[in-house]
């Protein structure tokens, strides 16, 4: 075990709390107490909030107003075949360019974010049915998506299935599917790719007023302005779990044969219709890494190395940089969905042995990126937690895999 100064021991062992805590709860604020090497903790969640949080928020509006227009350009192509085809294109890179940010504030779902996140990606409550239904109700006259319409409706997850889903057909199944719905279904293709487009450019309308009223919510958001400094960081350590059980359980291992009980599941894969699940990966593992260097300021890597754990930020950091590495096209240069399907039962066991140094084939090195990512959480878990006094969330307790 990696060694801990005994006087920052005495300090957490008093502000420790079990389970996610609210910033009123910290006995001791261990944080805002520790100014060894110049440490600062008010300047390390400041910069933690301007220099990743902010620039990723802000970057993610500019791309919901790109996002919106290509979508409503790929609307006005419909029926014209020399124009429709690049244009449903431009409309597909503009989502993953979304996507990309958006993956990124995954992992940093703390202030604003906490509460905003399902507004504009609800997964893994998306339901295609659901954006069925409303493509449908959004057909009636006063139709305001603003109004009543929960996130799983629409949202990034909802344009996906607008954007990269090929069937005309409703995905409702037989119990179901409603009158409206049989009656919709009836019509042609192309007026129901035209229905739908109509539906995408409303939420991508959506998205962008969001988008902005989350930057607003931001510029106003003063992280240091609460109880407690250590709790409000147990909350950005909190955010960060997202890679220990989205990235790594569902996202990863839910696809995989880790064990002999498993078995390849595409079914399983974050997206049903866009080829970008190795991308968030990618990106959950990016904006990590932003949440630990607040991007060359003061970040969680900043209270480890001021708590005396420089050996631990420096790992942290490499495994991140491993993951964002071995997630990369360069890495694995096929999606994840191909990979899985190609696979076999014969392959299972060569999954579960995979591992990063021996890998040379798409499998192996997906089957190996589990490993990568659980390196860096066995030390989210472990080391980070303890080091720093943090609790660890509730539905992560116990998790000792």
């Amino acid at each position: 075990m990696k060694k801990i100064g005994l006087l920052f021991l005495a300090v957490i062992a008093l502000s420790g709390c079990i389970g996610s805590t609210s910033s009123s709860d910290w006995v001791v604020d261990s944080c805002k107490d520790l100014t060894t090497g110049g440490f600062s903790c008010e300047q390390m969640l400041n910069d933690i909030v301007d220099h990743a949080v902010e620039p990723a928020v802000a970057s993610f509006s500019l791309k919901a107003q790109e996002l919106a227009t290509k979508t409503t350009e790929y609307c006005s192509a419909l029926n014209a075949a020399s124009a429709e085809a690049a244009a449903l294109t431009a409309a597909q890179a503009a989502w993953q360019e979304s996507m990309n940010v958006w993956q990124q504030l995954e992992v940093m779902q703390f202030g604003p974010l906490l509460t905003e996140r399902d507004e504009f990606y609800s997964w893994p409550l998306n339901d295609s049915c659901k954006v069925d239904e409303e493509v449908v109700f959004s057909l009636a006259d006063g139709y305001d998506i603003t109004t009543g319409v929960t996130p799983a409706r629409r949202g990034l997850d909802g344009l996906e299935y607008l954007l990269f889903n090929t069937n005309t057909a409703i995905s409702c199944g037989p119990n179901n599917t409603t009158a409206a719905l049989t009656a919709w279904n009836a019509k042609t293709d192309a007026e129901k790719v035209a229905d739908r487009c109509s539906f995408a450019e409303k939420i991508t309308a959506d998205l962008v007023t969001r988008a902005q009223s989350l930057e607003t919510a931001y510029g106003q958001y003063d992280i240091t302005d609460a109880a407690s400094l250590q709790g409000v960081a147990d909350s950005i350590s909190d955010a960060l779990f997202y890679i220990d059980k989205e990235l790594k359980d569902d996202k990863l291992a839910a696809i995989l044969p880790l064990s002999g009980t498993q078995s390849f599941d595409a079914e399983k894969l974050e997206f049903a219709f866009a080829s970008y699940a190795k991308e968030a990966v990618y990106n959950n593992a990016v904006g990590a890494k932003a949440i630990f260097t607040a991007n060359n300021h003061q970040g969680l890597a900043q209270y480890l190395i001021a708590a005396g754990q420089d050996s631990l930020a420096t790992e942290m950091l490499s495994e991140l940089d491993i993951i964002i590495a071995h997630s990369s096209n360069i890495a694995i240069n096929d999606n994840f969905r191909n990979i899985l399907n190609a696979a076999t039962v014969d392959d299972e066991q060569t999954c579960i042995n995979s591992v990063s140094d021996g890998a040379t084939t798409n499998l192996e090195k997906l089957c190996a990126l589990d490993n990568d990512v659980k390196a860096f959480t066995d030390d989210l878990k472990g080391q980070f937690v303890l080091t720093l006094g943090f609790s660890v969330p509730k539905d992560a307790e116990g998790d000792n895999d």
